[in-house]
């Protein structure tokens, strides 16, 4: 089973920070942090970029208004990290901060990080090494899924070997066609410059925002590198602190953020896979792809308790034209099937919200 970070292969600190100041005037690597209410982890997160064998450059914190004192922390803990700033603002969303940060980072490279996670010592000095050495758009690592200990940690790509340098649509092709692509940025490091090249941000598309983000830098990284070797720790918690409620409009309900993605994405992804600059193979994949998973979408409103806001997404899904965004995109007769039966399903759900009131007026009457 794989085990967290011992303290014992740590490196030190202090030496890991030798040469720090020479290195601020000419930053290689910047990391943009988004931090919601994170004083459970931020202490191990500071520490762990303390000890990195490559101590970024640049940290960027941007506190996404947090209740909890985070900054605080981050400030008092984080005072030997190089170039360390704390933005804070009020609660706009992971996809936001990490625009924010974005926009202030002046790196060589940029990654990102969230305040669960756990890179392992070596994680920036190797991807770092790897971009400089083969002129990378984006170079990636492997990952373990941990779990805290309630069952055995697993890797994010098992069997899969190094790519060397090759095209991001190559990996993508390889991904989907494999029926597994988790869209997790922070496996990734990026060359700035080619991020601020094809000029892309994270869409309002939270708790999913990473999802067209991926698929865009995969789509245009001309040199693109995958090394199997698992360096950080995703932590998969049974529990995630919940953002601010945001309420819908008009409505006396809040939204909901996972389905409003899932919606935001299968439009994105629609127009992304008309684009004739892709590869055939690629289009065909991609509207696989979220063809799938747009249909999922009905099953999710079916799932919502609350009536009022079961009826606003069916509206929504009806007045957008979801399922023919869903049915223009299908492939085959079996994915054609599958649009209409949800599509059928959503009718049916419409049709059961719509006549609810009215039964529970009879029975009250009654």
């Amino acid at each position: 089973m794989a085990q967290p970070v011992p303290e014992g292969a740590r490196t030190s600190s202090t030496d890991a920070r030798s040469g720090a100041s020479d290195r601020v005037s000419h930053p290689l690597l910047s990391i943009v942090i988004p931090v919601f209410n994170g004083t459970l982890y931020l202490p191990q997160l500071l520490d762990n970029l303390l000890a990195q064998e490559r101590v970024p450059d640049e940290v960027i914190v941007v506190d996404d208004g947090s209740t909890d004192g985070s900054s605080e922390i981050i400030a008092r803990l984080g005072a030997g990290l190089p170039s360390l700033r704390v933005i804070r603002q009020e609660n706009q969303g992971q996809a936001v901060a990490r625009n924010v940060g974005m926009q202030q980072v002046t790196g060589r490279y940029l990654v990102f990080l969230d305040v669960d996670d756990v890179p392992e010592a070596g994680m920036y000095a190797t991807l770092v090494d790897l971009a400089e050495g083969e002129e990378l758009d984006i170079a990636m690592c492997n990952a373990w899924n941990f779990y805290e200990g309630r069952k055995p940690d697993t890797l994010v790509y098992r069997d899969v070997p190094d790519t060397g340098v090759i095209t991001g649509e190559t990996w993508l092709q390889r991904r989907l066609l494999a029926g597994y692509l988790p869209h997790y940025c922070w496996m990734h490091l990026y060359r700035r410059s080619f991020i601020e090249e094809i000029g892309v941000a994270f869409p309002p598309a939270d708790p999913h925002e990473d999802v067209l983000w991926v698929t865009e830098t995969l789509l245009a990284a001309r040199r693109f590198h995958f090394v199997p070797r698992p360096l950080l720790w995703y932590r998969k918690k049974e529990t995630y602190p919940a953002p601010p409620p945001v309420p819908a409009p008009g409505g006396t309900f809040h939204r909901h953020k996972t389905i409003e993605a899932s919606m935001y994405n299968v439009r994105a992804l629609s127009e992304v896979a008309g684009r004739e600059t892709l590869q055939t193979l690629t289009r065909k994949l991609l509207r696989r792809d979220f063809v799938n998973s747009g249909n999922n979408v009905v099953k999710q409103i079916r799932g919502l308790s609350d009536p009022a806001q079961r009826a606003y997404y069916l509206k929504r899904v009806r007045q957008e034209r979801f399922f023919a965004i869903l049915w223009r995109n299908a492939a085959g007769l079996p994915q054609h099937w599958r649009v209409l039966r949800y599509h059928i399903l959503a009718y049916l759900l419409a049709v059961a919200v719509y006549f609810s009131p009215r039964r529970w007026h009879i029975r009250r009457r009654a």
